[in-house]
């Protein structure tokens, strides 16, 4: 079988339009890939003016309480980073690698300012788990090539290999060009990255967003940054919003902050689905989706239907909504797969600060927490494992309520690492690492005691906490 590996070389060796990258290549924020499924694909892709970020400019970089907005007049595409967007047409094509099957290629699309100058591509009638190759071309010829592999059907007993990742800030990068995990990712070469959320941090990071512009322009020196340019072009993902990637810290709906004015959750709500491949607008963000017989990934929405942070605790008080919360429990009583994984960008069973009062893990949400957790071991005991981002630690927790295990990915950078404020709770904790990095989750279909492998990484990738499951549908 081709690896991701082999399937890279295999497409930078080709003679034809898939290694003909020019140097005069418009798309300096690269393409992200996404949505991935048996038969199709979501790709995001970009016209910049330049072909590759402003690395000089004036520099803007700071955490809170420094963080400040931008001065009347000042333009964001003279900042360092800067990806400014320009007027053309882009159209993308898919084959498969061995050359062997249909070739997709899309219509071409005119981008302007109100995209962002950028368009989603939803790519259908793939082979299921067959490894493609990617272009995106503009009108000039010059094309941006990469590559992702499909997801399995249902029925099939296929392995998986995928890495979840959270909190990357800007001024904490841990590297001259970007972020190590990228690099770290890219090597091992995953079917698909889970990004949970805080990809970018409008309200404590320097500028501060307060109108579109300098929202795009956080996601323009993120996603130019050479480390994430190289990965994304072969790691596919699925993106989630927390509060800092769609307006501000613990943010709900309705919520104003008077420092980002006239900028709010509604309009950064809108520009999340402009910068990512997400489900289109008109559909909700909560989704889920199966690779393979044994895995089947959940991904709720933890920001557009919650209750303020501030309304007392009680039945009526949620962080998913009634729906949303009824949609999940119905996802996970249908799987047939032997894993259910729900990748919650906030903690469920933690403990987090004492402080803090937006998720799960706090008193402020405690009667949905409780009884979300009493329904899972009533209803779907031992086959469900939950997983998150936004605590600046890394972590695996076991509820000694319900016994349900929790596993947080921790921030993209050392810097970025805060301990938590109680410090190790032995009643929870198995692991607690006050440092940054990622995790990657191995589905093994063959092994019977290693069914299902968690492994924490450092930034450089170096595996520093593991646990392992057995296959819970052989109990024989």
């Amino acid at each position: 079988m081709m690896t991701r590996r082999d399937l890279f070389a295999a497409t930078a060796a080709s003679v034809n339009l898939w290694s003909k990258e020019s140097p005069s290549v418009r798309q300096a924020t690269g393409f992200r890939i996404g949505e991935i499924t048996p038969d199709s694909a979501a790709v995001w892709a970009r016209h910049t003016a330049a072909v590759s970020r402003l690395n000089g400019g004036i520099v803007r970089t700071g955490h809170a309480p420094k963080a400040a907005v931008i001065a009347p007049g000042d333009d964001v595409n003279k900042f360092e980073g800067a990806c400014p967007g320009a007027a053309g047409a882009i159209r993308v094509m898919a084959e498969p690698a061995s050359g062997r099957g249909r070739k997709i290629t899309s219509r071409w699309v005119d981008v302007g300012a109100e995209t962002d100058f950028s368009n989603v591509f939803r790519l259908t009638g793939l082979q299921p788990d067959t490894p493609y190759k990617l272009a995106a071309e503009t009108r000039k010829g010059a094309a941006l090539t990469g590559s992702f592999r499909t997801a399995p059907v249902a029925t099939q007993a296929a392995g998986v290999h995928f890495a979840l990742s959270s909190c990357q800030i800007y001024c904490r990068q841990d590297r001259p060009d970007g972020f190590h995990i990228y690099e770290s990712i890219e090597r091992l070469a995953p079917h698909f990255l889970l990004s949970c959320g805080d990809n970018v941090y409008y309200d404590s990071e320097d500028p501060v967003v307060n109108s579109a512009a300098v929202a795009r322009y956080h996601w323009q020196r993120m996603y130019s940054l050479p480390p994430l340019l190289r990965c994304l072009r072969t790691v596919p993902g699925y993106w989630q919003k927390d509060d800092h990637d769609v307006f501000s810290d613990d943010s709900w709906p309705g919520r104003a902050v008077a420092k980002q004015a006239p900028f709010n959750y509604e309009e950064g709500r809108k520009l999340f689905r402009e910068q990512v491949p997400a489900p289109p607008e008109g559909q909700p963000m909560y989704r889920r989706f199966r690779w393979g017989r044994d895995l089947e990934v959940i991904l709720p929405d933890s920001r557009d239907y919650r209750s303020p942070n501030d309304a007392p605790d009680g039945p009526s008080k949620s962080i998913w909504g009634a729906e949303q919360k009824k949609w999940i429990q119905q996802a996970l009583s249908n799987s047939d797969a032997a894993w259910k994984i729900m990748v919650n960008p906030n903690p469920i069973v933690g403990p987090d600060h004492a402080r803090k009062n937006d998720n799960h893990a706090n008193p402020a949400f405690a009667h949905e927490s409780r009884e979300f957790r009493h329904w899972l071991k009533d209803n779907v005991p031992g086959r469900v494992i939950v997983m998150n981002g936004d605590r600046h630690w890394q972590y695996h927790s076991v509820d000694p309520d319900t016994g349900l295990h929790e596993f947080g990915c921790g921030p993209a950078s050392d810097e970025h690492a805060v301990p938590p404020s109680r410090g190790e709770d032995k009643r929870f904790h198995k692991f607690l690492r006050v440092k940054g990095g990622f995790v990657t989750i191995r589905v093994n279909p063959d092994d019977r005691e290693s069914h299902l492998v968690f492994e924490h990484r450092d930034v450089m990738g170096q595996v520093v906490h593991r646990a392992v499951f057995g296959n819970p549908m052989k109990t024989g």
